[in-house]
């Protein structure tokens, strides 16, 4: 006899102290985890669900927030609280990865439900915090670079944080930003929608450097310090282990707003402000991601004035850098990541635009927001390895600059 696929929860609803609310089997406002290949009924005959429908929503609390209500793949019956009353989902590989449930009468009643195997296999982006104007909090995500679409909301940093650099592995990112945050850093999931938590402290407090790594390990690299400005420290996480950074050796070059890019066994930083008041550089250097040791020369990008404020991005072989300047610009420019040089033209944003956020899976980065001076949600993307023009992907949930973003697969974990 075949397996069945499809599987039962018990629908009530009762009053916990703060409003009505769902229980799951019993289980206040369950975070519901579902799998690809199999059917969920969200069984609602008890009477205690008269008056309350149970939808899904790719927006937390559905329409009670701007939603709307999710129906691919699902099918309803009956009234809340008679005997043949359900929702049901099919979950397949295209079900979004986060979903929530929500009553279609009543705000606050719902809760969670994700997809983990259908958590974009790095495909997935998250941008967090930045200018937007003040300091945010903000935790966005695309749930697939490959296609194209606007952000959604995933949850929210445990401090308000702009100016951020975000270090990505296979499944978490690590994040820290200006002085709002100290020396903090901070960890996101990417299988667990929510809140950041906290991870360690770096060597020495900063923000606004680059950022890069591997599978293991997240790379910081120079910065701004308060007070001290432009500053050479590299240090290191070890994604895996919750704790403080290690020291790595210094950058050749000491600078702030600049841009990083890996692939499994070098780092990269390019561009950025070396002196206060503002003097750009053009300088490109690398370090040994897997070792430990001081930045080593490698080039130069097309001008010392569009290294300042770049998004970044990179497959196994290659860097993107775009944006950046003062003026804002709109030029891309790349780099072999094994192949010490200057960099090349790539083509254009479709706006000229300082200090968006940037992720990437292996073959397609995004640039999203940024100063165009005004603050923008755009999101542009390219294919890394095919030199043209950026193409409109979406829009984030708010307009923000100065942002973090990262990515499950870029071409550091390659």
């Amino acid at each position: 006899m075949a397996r069945s696929t499809t599987f039962k929860y018990t629908v009530t609803v009762a009053n916990p102290g703060s409003g009505n609310r769902y229980y799951i089997d019993d289980i206040l406002q369950q975070y519901v985890v579902l799998f690809p290949g199999c059917t969920y009924e969200f069984n609602q005959n008890d009477s205690s669900n008269g008056g309350h429908p149970l939808r899904f929503s790719e927006t937390s609390n559905g329409t009670h927030n701007s939603g709307s209500e999710y129906t691919t793949g699902v099918t309803t019956s009956g009234t809340p609280g008679s005997a043949t009353a359900f929702t049901k989902i099919e979950v397949t590989g295209s079900t979004p990865f986060l979903l929530y449930y929500y009553c279609t009468q009543h705000s606050g009643m719902g809760g969670d439900v994700v997809v983990p195997n259908n958590y974009a296999s790095g495909n997935m982006a998250i941008f967090n915090g930045g200018e937007s104007p003040g300091a945010s909090n903000v935790l966005d995500y695309i749930d697939s670079i490959s296609s194209t679409g606007n952000a959604k909301d995933f949850g929210n940093l445990s401090v308000a944080n702009a100016n951020g650099n975000v270090m990505s592995s296979e499944t978490r990112q690590v994040t820290n930003g200006d002085n709002t945050a100290g020396n903090d850093t901070y960890v996101i999931q990417y299988a667990t929608k929510g809140n950041s938590s906290f991870f360690g402290d770096l060597t020495a407090r900063r923000w606004l450097g680059g950022v890069g790594g591997n599978k293991i390990r997240g790379i910081n690299y120079s910065g701004f310090q308060s007070p001290g400005g432009p500053n050479n420290t590299i240090d290191f996480c070890i994604f895996a282990s919750i704790g403080n950074f290690i020291d790595f050796g210094d950058a050749n070059v000491a600078s702030y707003f600049d841009a990083s890019c890996s692939d499994s066994t070098r780092t990269i930083k390019a561009g950025g402000i070396s002196s206060a008041p503002a003097t750009y550089t053009d300088s490109i250097e690398y370090v040994a991601t897997t070792s430990t040791g001081n930045g080593t020369d490698f080039g130069n990008l097309i001008s010392a004035i569009s290294g300042s404020g770049l998004g970044m991005m990179c497959s196994s072989t290659r860097g993107v850098f775009g944006g950046g300047g003062s003026p804002n610009t709109n030029v891309i420019q790349y780099i072999t990541i094994q192949s010490t040089g200057n960099a090349t033209d790539f083509g254009d944003l479709t706006t000229a635009r300082f200090a968006p956020g940037s992720a990437c899976s292996s073959t397609r980065g995004l640039f999203a927001g940024g100063e165009t001076p005004s603050l923008t949600n755009v999101i542009d993307y390219v294919t890394i390895a095919s030199t043209s023009n950026a193409t409109d992907f979406g829009d984030l949930t708010i307009s923000v600059s100065r942002h973090g973003g990262g990515s499950n697969g870029h071409g550091g974990l390659s």
